[in-house]
């Protein structure tokens, strides 16, 4: 018989401290490594735009592969959950093929996109660069760099995996697998250092710990479904009907657009930055964010756990637990976000200065700006993740839409008057509004779906 508990040994909150507690250690471990493996390229390569075109490379792949990805994870929780409580495998095995076949087509998908959106890159950094784009490296030895990392990208197949472990309540493997790719770099780092390696040698390691991080996670899944004893199910499994799974196709048409908004703001600054200010300032941007990255994991990773046990309260009609639950961790990342940029306005300028060089002195402003704008998103997360969980995208893609949109005109209008912390007011903004529109409708939305369950029927 197959296997579909979980073998939590907590109740909820137990369950989503202990959750929190392990993606949380992993994260900040990963997100030190990373502060430490950025500090070692800059100097290992020794000039502020290399530094920054290694980076704005690997964000460049992280873009398209983002932005074209489905969120499949969300899908296989929400259904995968009826299924699962059911234990009926053969449904379940469906959903998991269905996943596989759309993150495999999604992947090729992304990969054609960064190809073809290169030249259309380069010939807006022509135009509307506010810097001297012949200092930059040349063309013809850009492009080919650019469209081999960007294979990367078809390896990248890891949402059925994630959706796998997260509706089994497997964080620890999600906890350890968040340590490879910064492992990896880390000590592919130090042997390109000592070897005076140039920009490919530094490319090659970056490239090398994506790739392993993605297919470590591939492989523990598929051992997991085995170990389950889901596998013969999932050979013999079709693709999931619309007929046999009403609104299934309709969802990951509808979380694709919210991921690709949600890709958008997340990766915007990337292409935003070095297209209009060119790589080095986009170095000092990207030191910024990984300031404010490293400060704001235990935010950005709560999704991850919050939205099983919202999909669970759904499912299980527990409407008052789902409102109560979403609003205290709502408030609870709000403060823990305002506490940290704090930190970073005080001590910022002076660690940045001493670890980097004094062009790096601007990042502590510009990180505190971005450590705001991920909290006061922190506190959107758990309203989107009610949306999912009562069959509501199309609510999240609207208000995630009204962000973007903010997000990206705000950037442009304010980029020739502020320069570089146009980016970080830009966030900023935007994700107030998305808090207010959020905060907002998520509670309305719950509101009258207990006023629905309360009437007479």
């Amino acid at each position: 018989m197959p296997d579909f508990e979980s073998h939590s040994r907590f109740g909820l909150r137990g369950r989503m401290a202990s959750n929190t507690g392990q993606l949380g250690a992993a994260r900040l471990a990963a997100a030190a490594m990373g502060a430490v493996t950025l500090v070692l390229a800059y100097k290992g390569l020794g000039d502020i735009t290399l530094f920054g075109t290694l980076l704005f490379i690997h964000a460049y792949m992280l873009f398209f592969s983002e932005v074209a990805s489905f969120q499949i994870w969300q899908a296989l929780i929400r259904f995968g959950a009826d299924e699962v409580k059911a234990k009926d495998a053969p449904r379940f095995a469906s959903l998991l093929r269905t996943g596989v076949v759309i993150d495999a087509l999604a992947a090729i998908v992304a990969f054609l996109l960064a190809l073809g959106g290169f030249e259309l890159f380069l010939a807006l950094q022509a135009k509307f660069s506010l810097i001297d784009t012949s200092a930059l490296l040349p063309e013809a030895q850009l492009r080919p760099l650019v469209t081999a990392y960007c294979t990367v990208i078809l390896l990248r197949q890891v949402n059925v995996a994630i959706g796998v472990f997260r509706l089994f309540d497997k964080f620890s493997v999600l906890a350890l697998r968040a340590l490879v790719m910064p492992g990896v770099r880390l000590i592919g780092v130090l042997i390109a250092m000592h070897l005076g390696w140039g920009l490919i040698g530094y490319l090659a390691v970056w490239y090398a710990a994506s790739a392993l991080s993605y297919l470590v996670l591939q492989i523990f899944a598929v051992r997991e479904i085995a170990k389950r004893r889901f596998w013969g199910f999932v050979r013999k499994a079709r693709i999931c009907r619309p007929a046999n799974f009403p609104g299934l196709y309709g969802f990951f048409v509808k979380t694709n657009i919210d991921s690709t908004l949600k890709a958008l703001t997340a990766n915007f600054p990337a292409i935003a930055v070095t297209l209009i200010f060119g790589p080095a300032l986009f170095a000092v941007y990207r030191v910024a964010e990984e300031v404010a990255r490293l400060l704001s994991r235990g935010i950005t990773l709560f999704d991850q756990v919050l939205f099983p046990e919202l999909a669970r309260m759904a499912a299980d009609l527990e409407l008052s637990a789902l409102m109560r639950t979403a609003g205290r961790a709502a408030l609870g990342i709000g403060i823990i976000g305002l506490s940290l940029a704090a930190i970073v306005v005080l001590l910022g300028p002076t660690l940045l200065s001493g670890v980097l060089d004094a062009e790096f002195a601007a990042s502590a402003g510009l990180a505190a700006l971005l450590l705001l704008a991920s909290a006061l998103l922190g506190v959107a997360t758990p309203f989107y993740s009610v949306f999912y969980a009562l069959f509501r995208p199309a609510t999240a893609i609207a208000v995630r839409a009204v962000g973007v949109i903010s997000f990206i005109g705000l950037f442009f209008a304010l980029a020739g008057q502020l320069g570089l912390p146009a980016i970080g007011w830009a966030a900023l903004i935007a994700a107030g509004l998305e808090v207010i529109l959020a905060s907002l409708w998520a509670t309305g939305l719950i509101r009258r779906k207990k006023a629905k369950a309360k009437a007479p029927q």
